[in-house]
């Protein structure tokens, strides 16, 4: 599916996860990627768009294909620090992501992309070459708490307190004010997977179906500007 996955969201309730959470334990593993004894990470993403809001009017209006560029690091961790591409086709989604040091980040946020263009790296090129056709600029501020599981080509998250903040100096800060994004009984289900799901799954997720969502993190949190 050359990279292309499916990816089907839903928004739930507190109560939903305590049930759900507890069943899929049973049938999948913690996300490798998770650090600490509480199985959840945060996660902190700087989204870009251009200055006709592009990435923002796509999403609202369903277009079929679109793409959008985030900047994200985990735990505040300044060491490992990514910059990712989410491509939307039809119902496919695709993730290509790219290492980019401290430096390099600040140097973006800065304006001074013009060394992106040497990079070895094609997604960073594509970054550099669409920031100067479309005057790509940081726009918002997404920070939540994630708790992941896997099975298979099978992953679930759970995305808790999502909160937003207009984009400001403050990115790495552990003191970034923030605002909510969702009611406090709220968070977001995702559920990613190549082909099919497993029945044993799927049947965990019917319960779910009127709560399915095209929800979008970046668009719920650029309303606050």
């Amino acid at each position: 599916m050359n990279g292309f996955r499916y990816e089907n969201k839903y928004i739930i309730t507190t109560a939903d996860y305590f049930t759900l959470s507890t069943r899929l334990k049973a049938l999948m593993s913690p996300d490798k990627n998770v650090v600490g004894e509480n199985g959840e990470y945060f996660i902190r993403s700087l989204y870009f768009d251009d200055e006709f809001q592009t990435g923002l009017t796509d999403k609202r209006e369903g277009a079929l294909m679109r793409e959008k560029f985030r900047i994200r690091f985990y735990n505040l961790d300044k060491s490992f620090i990514r910059l990712e591409s989410k491509q939307k086709h039809n119902f496919l989604t695709k993730k290509e992501s790219a290492r980019l040091t401290y430096e390099e980040v600040k140097k973006i946020l800065d304006g001074d992309i013009w060394r992106l263009f040497d990079s070895e790296d094609e997604l960073i090129r594509n970054f550099y070459l669409k920031s100067r056709l479309r005057h790509l600029r940081p726009k918002v501020i997404v920070d939540y708490v994630r708790e992941a599981y896997t099975f298979g080509d099978v992953r679930v998250t759970f995305d808790k307190n999502i909160r937003s903040a207009n984009y400001q100096t403050g990115l790495f800060s552990s003191g970034l004010a923030t605002l909510p994004c969702l009611p406090s009984n709220q968070m977001v289900l995702e559920v990613k997977y190549d082909e099919e799901l497993p029945y044993a799954i799927k049947r965990l997720l019917q319960p779910l179906a009127a709560s399915q969502t095209a929800f979008s993190k970046y668009e719920m949190c650029r309303r606050y500007q």
